[in-house]
């Protein structure tokens, strides 16, 4: 009797034996470190393929992937190698010493912190601020004028909603 874990690739939802989770974690492993770091969108791309050969190979979701089916798609996609050298060494994630450049703040509808629409959330995520204060700011706004629920419908309209963070299964 073999042990499973439960995987999602491209968001979809497959059951593993630990040599073939094993084996597929080593390989996308060793793609990755061979990518230049925040190429994320090739990763990406990869895991839909193997997601996309993993359901050709097993029909029905009740069905645990093995060894031998990693090891055959992993034969159909190529070898690290044809993914250049290595930019990395083997596990090693990222240069420390490397100066990184933090991106823009985005203002985002918050996707998890919501009453409502996440706007409160959203606000307070932006500002690094409490989303109860803000949501109480909002309250006391209303009845002091009521200004504060057309500015809530113009932000919930105007502002997008967060993206939804990817699942990776390097990390």
């Amino acid at each position: 009797m073999k042990e499973t874990i439960n995987v999602n690739l491209a968001q979809q939802a497959f059951t593993l034996d630990m040599d073939a989770y094993s084996t597929l974690t080593h390989y996308l492993d060793d793609i990755a470190r061979r990518l230049p770091d925040g190429d994320n969108e090739t990763m990406n791309d990869i895991e839909s393929r193997i997601a996309e050969l993993f359901r050709e190979r097993v029909t029905s979701p009740m069905l645990v992937i093995t060894n031998g089916v990693v090891l055959s798609t992993m034969n159909q996609l190529g070898s690290p190698e044809n993914f250049g050298e290595p930019v990395r060494p083997m596990g090693e994630k990222a240069d420390p010493t490397a100066v990184t450049y933090d991106a823009p703040k985005k203002f985002y509808r918050s996707r998890s912190d919501r009453s409502i629409a996440g706007v409160c959330g959203g606000v307070g995520k932006y500002f690094n601020i409490d989303p109860t204060l803000i949501r109480l700011i909002a309250i006391v706004g209303v009845f002091a004028a009521c200004s504060t629920i057309f500015l809530y419908a113009i932000i919930w309209i105007a502002v997008p909603e967060e993206p939804a963070k990817p699942f990776n299964l390097n990390k």
